[in-house]
């Protein structure tokens, strides 16, 4: 079942930052050669993009994700969508059997903390949507009508891509005490720029998927 999330207020592995306070953000670590560059912050590592459609096609050749046949964007460099929650959630630990560590979705304090960079603004780069800065509507007239491969524009202090816009993204999170959704983050290429603000959160029902809705990982 497909929904769209109600408004409120080319590598095989995911490429992870590690950004220690402590050390230069050019610090990369991976956990193998084909693992995701990290980005680790105040403890966790996150990735640097959403994952990607090529990503998920290799979980699915190790059957360890469900295939998917009909995808809207089927092209490796495009952001993985119509993905439930769990399924997103099957994808980390099958990243987490393949190296020893652990991989899941973050919460939405650890989203945040990394959407912002070290930012106080509504956006990395000030108050205001500026062209050309986020896959979102009246953002980028190429993205008006579909999300853009991951990491086309430019990433935010901390060396992530589409934090803000180009599909949202699954949180841990429940939106719910009986958790039938889950608080998904960073706006879409579907929604106005004012969904794609660091601070920006919506609901979605766990057990659907939509095409304006992916996920990234992080690691302990």
């Amino acid at each position: 079942m497909m929904s769209v999330p109600r408004l409120f207020g080319n590598r095989v592995y995911p490429a992870l930052i590690v950004l220690l306070l402590a050390l230069p953000a050019a610090a990369e670590p991976r956990d193998c050669p084909d693992c995701p560059e990290m980005v680790e912050l105040r403890g966790f590592a996150i990735a640097r993009t959403e994952a990607s459609v090529g990503q998920w096609r290799a979980c699915e050749a190790a059957m360890a994700c469900p295939v998917k046949m009909k995808l809207r964007w089927p092209e490796d460099a495009m952001p993985m969508t119509d993905v439930t929650a769990a399924e997103a959630e099957a994808y980390a630990a099958w990243l987490s059997r393949r190296t020893g560590k652990r991989y899941r979705l973050p919460t939405e304090a650890e989203w945040e903390f990394a959407a912002k960079a070290g930012t106080t603004t509504a956006y990395p780069w000030g108050e205001a949507m500026e062209p050309g800065r986020a896959v979102c509507q009246r953002c980028d007239p190429r993205f008006d009508h579909r999300p853009a491969p991951v990491a086309t524009m430019a990433p935010n202090p901390w060396g992530l891509h589409d934090m803000n816009g180009n599909v949202w993204e699954w949180t841990a999170e429940c939106w719910e005490p009986a958790c039938r959704n889950r608080v998904v983050r960073g706006g879409s290429w579907y929604f106005v720029p004012f969904q794609s603000r660091s601070v920006a959160r919506a609901p979605q029902d766990a057990k659907s998927w939509s095409y304006d809705v992916g996920f990234r990982v992080v690691r302990d």
